[in-house]
């Protein structure tokens, strides 16, 4: 792999911020390593107006890292998320990311030896990216029973609500087909023939263990008493149901309980989506 260096002086992003916030006020700290070859194309690739030291943060270094590697799938996800968050924690817009991470997978593809198509997938890895933004830049939702499920703690029908705009948004914004880059998994309960007790018991530990599994930009909400859904990139939907599936196993072999585990896909608004998602049957 080719190496370049930054110009004496400048700060670079890989630096901890002591070093960093040293070098914006002209004091002395350790010379800057070199730069990674595939970092620095990437940048060019952008077509960015930022400067190179403010471009590439930690996470920017990071993903482009595992790229260079060929990483497996897990840790480029992982990078992906962590390269999203950071960008809308510096209020870096959807469009801006996504067209970063484009850059990325285009520059990458043929690189290295590596079979890119047998473990990329662009829309996948936008999808996530979008995923993880709109989760950064919406925050944590504050009070109030309309925004959050008072018995599993996940965020309930308002919040969803609002979610599926922001993604909605963001694939009109990116030309890009809502039902082609998200989808959601879909818990039905059916717990007429459970006691009271025992029936909010299920609940919590369903939602206990949706939130456990889905932990990278997904969105877990509960709808109603009898419906739990996981909205994420439609690439992954089939692996998530049999995830969910074995994960909900022992739950749907106690005694009185009902349990579907189905799927859908986004409509191409959201409002569709959202009345698909709270509607009365899931289906596989």
């Amino acid at each position: 792999m080719k190496e370049t260096w930054e110009q004496p002086g400048s700060p670079h992003p890989s630096l901890d911020g002591s070093t960093r916030l040293l070098s914006l006020v002209d004091r002395s700290g350790p010379p800057p390593r070199p730069v990674g070859g595939l970092l620095h194309d990437w940048y060019l690739a952008s077509g960015t107006s930022l400067p190179f030291a403010e471009w590439a943060d930690p996470a920017t270094d990071q993903l482009a890292g595992a790229f260079a590697r060929g990483a497996d799938l897990v840790e480029v996800e992982q990078a992906v998320v962590a390269f999203a968050e950071a960008r809308a924690g510096a209020e870096h817009p959807a469009e801006a990311v996504a067209a970063d991470l484009v850059a990325l997978v285009r520059l990458a593809w043929p690189t290295g030896g590596h079979a890119w198509s047998d473990w990329v997938d662009p829309v996948g890895l936008l999808a996530r990216a979008l995923g993880a933004w709109a989760t950064e830049r919406a925050g944590e939702p504050h009070g109030g029973s309309d925004c959050i499920d008072p018995v599993t703690g996940l965020i309930g029908a308002h919040y969803l609500r609002v979610r599926l705009h922001e993604l909605h948004g963001q694939c009109r914004a990116l030309a890009i087909s809502p039902p082609a880059t998200f989808a959601a998994v879909v818990v039905t309960l059916e717990l007429s023939a459970v006691a009271a007790p025992e029936r909010i018991g299920v609940r919590v530990a369903a939602g206990r263990i949706l939130a456990d599994r889905f932990q990278a930009g997904e969105t877990v909400a509960a709808l109603s008493p009898d419906r739990l859904v996981v909205v994420m990139p439609a690439y992954g939907i089939d692996r998530a149901v049999s995830d969910v599936s074995a994960d909900l196993a022992e739950l749907a072999a106690l005694d009185g309980v009902g349990l579907h585990i189905g799927r859908r896909a986004f409509a191409d608004h959201a409002g569709g989506t959202f009345i698909s998602l709270a509607g009365t049957s899931a289906s596989s």
